[in-house]
């Protein structure tokens, strides 16, 4: 990054990275905490949620100034916890410094758009990843760019034809079908997604996926509920199961789908589960 002359550098830092020193010395101008959902809370990572919060806030600490995400119940009390610390909040339902007005956002299977305010004008933007998720996202890096000289036609053309792989992305194929792939782990990133997908959908959602082994379990049952609640068909098939036995998984997510009464299925292999899925899905 020396060696051509880079300017600005943009990571994500995790609460692994805080907790472990691996970003200790770094000198970061501004620090962005989107949001604190059920993720990582096992023996090998945190205990509980509150260590996981206190090991993401290490970041704004260490950062100059900071952005948070006002709609977020925990995160917002950072403020408090900061006083001395030069905080923006973006946010769509409560009253932040950059703030999507709430009636004013469009979800489609392709983009995002919505309003704010940004230096004292009203300014429509457009993202090219869909879901309300990629709305806050692209709130908190916007209000980050509020601290620099960045214009408002400057965001908009970055934004436009943002793709990232894995997130909302929408698999060509020959099948006529709709096909998405999306990185939800958490409990309230599948809901996200899923909440998303309804909004246009005209057939049926069908969701297929797993949760990695050695990594909190509690969340499981829970996901399980959220995709029976919200999916017209699930297919449970296996992640990174590490040392976990992959159907003990699966049987663990399964206890939150059944009371739903929702129709799923169990197919361990990875490969197979998607092929199922494929095949009882319909052209729209």
């Amino acid at each position: 990054m020396v060696e051509q002359n880079t300017d600005v550098a943009i990571i994500e830092v995790s609460s692994q990275a805080t907790k472990l020193n691996r970003v200790t010395g770094c000198d970061f101008d501004v620090g962005i905490f989107t949001n604190l959902s059920e993720d990582h809370i096992s023996p090998k990572e945190h205990p509980d949620m509150e260590d996981y919060f206190n090991c993401k806030l290490q970041l704004l600490k260490m950062a100059k100034c900071g952005v948070i995400n006002n709609d977020d119940e925990k995160v917002k009390t950072i403020k408090e916890l900061l006083p001395n610390k030069t905080i923006k909040t973006f946010g769509i339902d409560n009253l932040s410094d950059i703030q999507a007005d709430a009636n004013d956002v469009i979800i489609t299977d392709s983009s995002i758009d919505f309003t704010i305010h940004y230096h004292h004008k009203k300014e429509k933007i457009e993202a090219a990843i869909p879901g309300k998720f990629s709305v806050y996202n692209a709130l908190g890096a916007i209000t980050a760019t509020s601290y620099f000289d960045v214009t408002a036609d400057e965001i908009r053309e970055s934004l436009k034809d943002l793709k990232v792989l894995g997130r909302s992305e929408l698999v060509p194929n020959k099948l006529g079908l709709t096909i998405m792939i999306d990185y939800a782990h958490t409990p309230s990133s599948l809901e996200s997604i899923l909440t998303a997908v309804n909004n246009y959908a005209k057939g049926r959602v069908i969701c297929a996926w797993g949760v990695g082994g050695d990594r909190d379990a509690t969340k499981r049952p829970i996901m399980g509920e959220i995709s029976g609640r919200l999916a017209d068909f699930t297919v449970l098939m296996s992640d990174q199961v590490r040392t976990e036995d992959p159907l003990k998984i699966l049987k663990e997510i399964e206890t939150g789908i059944i009371p739903t009464g929702k129709p799923y299925k169990i197919i361990v292999d990875r490969t197979e589960g998607i092929r199922y899925a494929i095949s009882i899905a319909n052209p729209r």
